[in-house]
C-alpha cells in the first residue's frame, strides 16, 4: 500500500500517512509491526540475523508484511538511495567512522518530502564523573553516531526542516533501566534541491 492518502492515528496520538518506511532495530520490531498493520509497506533493518528472525516470526504470525534488510548502517549502499517516505531510528545505533557513511547512509535513505524520525536515550548523564570504585560506564558513547551529530548533518545538508529536537521524561510505567528521558528528532527532507 504504498502512498495511498489514507491516514491512520498512532498511539502517540499523532497521524501518519501511509507509504513505505525503513525501521532500524529495536524493541524486538514492534514499531515495524505497527507501521505494518496500519498500511505502511516496511522494510526492518538491522545487523543481527537473530532480531530479523523475530520480526519475520512475529509478522507470519499476525499475517504482516515486513520485508527485512540484514544491513549495518555502514556498510556500502546500506540502504536504497532516497527510498522511504519514513525513516525510523529508535534507539538504535552505529559506530562512528572517520567518513561518515552510516549518518550518510540514513539521511540519504530518506525519500524527498520524507521523515526522519530519530528516538534516542539522553546520554548527558553519561557525561558526569563516576567514582570508578562503585560504578563503570561499559559503554561509549563516544564511539557511536549521536542525535546531536545526526541534528548538525541535516543543518549542514541545507534541505530539512527540523520539526521536533527536544529532550522528554519517559511516560510513567515506561520499560527501562536506569535512563528517564529520552531525546527526540522529526525532520523533514525538502521535495526540492537546496541549490534550486
Amino acid at each position: 500500500m504504498e502512498c495511498q492518502s489514507q491516514r491512520h492515528p498512532d498511539p502517540r496520538g499523532h497521524r501518519a500517512d501511509a507509504g513505505t518506511c525503513a525501521r532500524r532495530r529495536r524493541r524486538g520490531g514492534a514499531d515495524a509491526l505497527w507501521l505494518s498493520e496500519h498500511g505502511w509497506q516496511v522494510t526492518a533493518s538491522d545487523i543481527s540475523g537473530n532480531a530479523l528472525a523475530r520480526v519475520r516470526a512475529e509478522a507470519d504470525r499476525r499475517g504482516l508484511s515486513v520485508d527485512r534488510l540484514r544491513r549495518d548502517a555502514n556498510d556500502r549502499e546500506a540502504f536504497p538511495s532516497g527510498g522511504f517516505d519514513l525513516v525510523s531510528l529508535q534507539y538504535g545505533s552505529f559506530q562512528r567512522t572517520p567518513d561518515q557513511r552510516g549518518l550518510h547512509n540514513l539521511l540519504g535513505a530518506v525519500a524527498p518530502g520524507g521523515t526522519l524520525l530519530v528516538v534516542s536515550h539522553d546520554l548527558a548523564p553519561l557525561a558526569e564523573p563516576v567514582d570508578v570504585a562503585t560504578q563503570t560506564r561499559m559503554f561509549d558513547p563516544g564511539a557511536y553516531v549521536g542525535i546531536e551529530e545526526i541534528v548538525a548533518a541535516i543543518g549542514e545538508a541545507g534541505d530539512w526542516t527540523i520539526e521536533v529536537h527536544d529532550t522528554r521524561d519517559r511516560p510513567p510505567g515506561a520499560a527501562s533501566t536506569h535512563h528517564v528521558r529520552d531525546v527526540l528528532l522529526r525532520a523533514v527532507k525538502s521535495n526540492r534541491s537546496p541549490l534550486a
